[in-house]
């Protein structure tokens, strides 16, 4: 009888211990010994769903985050400099050599991140700022820069600015559209006047109907639309602007060639506010 009971309490051990270890199955989630040993105590970035061996969503716990705050991207430190695109931003595309480890035997690569310095507010007098400023285009026109720009163009800019650039994309085009407002057209004078800034600064923070861009292209992209953009303005003046030369402008530099064409005349400054007469 002592043994029968032995036996019955160790079947019952292993069972037990069995389904403590059991594998996940269809519509089971299954079970983990310590499951801290195997999933560490952090965030799941862009996750809404709190994992739950992962934080805990509970005051009892300490965690006051809900769970739409957990989901969020994280911002950088505060007072932190990251690595990736500011030494493009305050230099050109070289720069990015020294992060990636190009520039000793010894270097160190470091991932690059999209993080680059942007200090203008979106208003009227800021967007001229901008384009007064950001003169340059800090990469060089190349060809596989035009053609990676070229999808994310047709992608972003050409449904309403059109596939050559002329403000007659599909949503305009489309029968019976009832677009809001006329997409500008990109292959205009002024345009084609306009700094690279203003590119920029629309994709930032938009213009009118048009909204910003900075979560759909980062900071190359961006700049290698606005590189893809003055290829179609080229084209529509039969200019060339290709990584061999620019005729277009003497502002972007082509990797393997010169830019002969005319510069660009710096934007005017908005025209000063009435000043209200006392009396009137």
């Amino acid at each position: 009888m002592k043994y029968a009971i032995g036996a019955i309490l160790g079947v019952a051990l292993f069972a037990w211990l069995f389904s403590v270890c059991s594998p996940a199955g269809v519509n089971k989630t299954g079970h983990e010994y310590m499951p801290d040993m195997y999933h560490p105590v952090s965030y799941e970035s862009n996750q809404y769903s709190a994992y739950h061996w992962n934080h805990w969503d509970d005051a009892k716990y300490g965690q006051t985050f809900t769970k739409a705050q957990l989901s969020q991207p994280r911002g950088i430190v505060q007072g932190s400099v990251p690595r990736g695109y500011t030494g493009v931003y305050y230099t050109d595309a070289s720069s990015l050599d020294i992060v990636r480890g190009k520039n000793a035997p010894n270097a160190i690569a470091a991932q690059v991140n999209g993080a680059a310095p942007f200090t203008y507010v979106n208003t009227e007098e800021d967007r001229l700022r901008c384009e007064k400023e950001m003169v340059n285009n800090p990469f060089p026109i190349t060809k596989e820069g035009l053609d990676r720009a070229k999808p994310l163009y047709d992608i972003f800019c050409g449904v309403c600015h059109g596939a050559n650039g002329g403000g007659q994309g599909v949503l305009v085009t489309i029968p019976d559209a009832k677009y809001p407002a006329a997409p500008k057209n990109l292959l205009g004078d002024d345009m084609i006047a306009s700094g690279n800034g203003r590119y920029y600064f629309a994709m930032v923070y938009g213009k009118n109907v048009m909204g910003g861009y900075t979560d759909k292209l980062s900071y190359e992209e961006r700049w290698q639309v606005i590189h893809y953009i003055r290829a179609l303005q080229a084209k529509s003046k039969n200019l060339e602007y290709s990584e061999k030369a620019n005729s277009l402008s003497n502002i972007e530099k082509p990797a393997k060639g010169s830019a002969t064409g005319p510069g660009r005349a710096a934007p005017a400054a908005p025209a000063p506010a009435p000043v209200a007469t006392a009396g009137k």
